[in-house]
């Protein structure tokens, strides 16, 4: 009796549509995690950070004080704007150094950094980043969102950390051949003292 009535309630489903709907829906969720677990990691558009970013006039203010006397001037979309305003603020200790503007500078380099951050003008790259961190606090270092960790967590200490040409993550352009360009393609990687990465 019991199987009989599950028959019939299947096929009454069937008939409607519902079981469709409901195939449908399940099968979008799994796509979705899925996605969520892994489309962020995907090196898509080769790669390449949409250059706007590069072509602002603001960006000259953004390389001279950041990129030239520190480190690259990194793609403003590898952070959300939280994270910028939040780096930004804190210029007196500054990952250990004293990295103040002046107000005037501060303000266009903060305006410049929020409308291309990962939830600015940013592409598909910002999508990825602001992907990979919904869930957690927000980061202040690139090297620890968890796109940048699902990119690079193959790859072996001794080519990084204890390579005196690298030593650190955070150095992109040591490994990436055209960071300054915004692209950081898996063709452009070319490891000091190892040659090129491909995993």
């Amino acid at each position: 009796m019991k199987k009989s009535i599950i028959a019939l309630l299947v096929a009454t489903m069937a008939g409607t549509g519902v079981l469709t709907l409901m195939a449908d829906e399940e099968r979008g969720e799994r796509e979705h995690e899925r996605e969520d677990r892994s489309g962020w990691l995907r090196d898509d558009d080769e790669g390449r950070i949409d250059p706007a970013y590069l072509k602002d006039t603001r960006f000259d203010a953004y390389q001279a004080e950041c990129g030239e006397s520190c480190h690259m001037a990194y793609p403003p979309a590898l952070l959300p704007g939280v994270a910028w305003r939040m780096l930004m603020a804190s210029l007196d200790e500054h990952f250990g150094e004293n990295a103040e503007l002046d107000a005037e500078t501060r303000t266009l380099i903060e305006g410049y950094l929020g409308t291309y951050s990962a939830d600015g003008r940013s592409g598909l790259y910002g999508e990825r980043i602001r992907r990979s961190i919904r869930n957690t606090t927000t980061p202040l270092r690139i090297t620890e969102t968890d796109y940048f960790i699902g990119q690079h967590h193959e790859i072996p200490r001794n080519m990084v950390l204890d390579n005196p040409d690298v030593k650190r993550f955070s150095r992109c352009e040591a490994c990436h051949s055209r960071a300054g360009e915004g692209t950081f393609s898996e063709h452009d990687i070319r490891i000091p003292g190892y040659g090129r990465w491909d995993d």
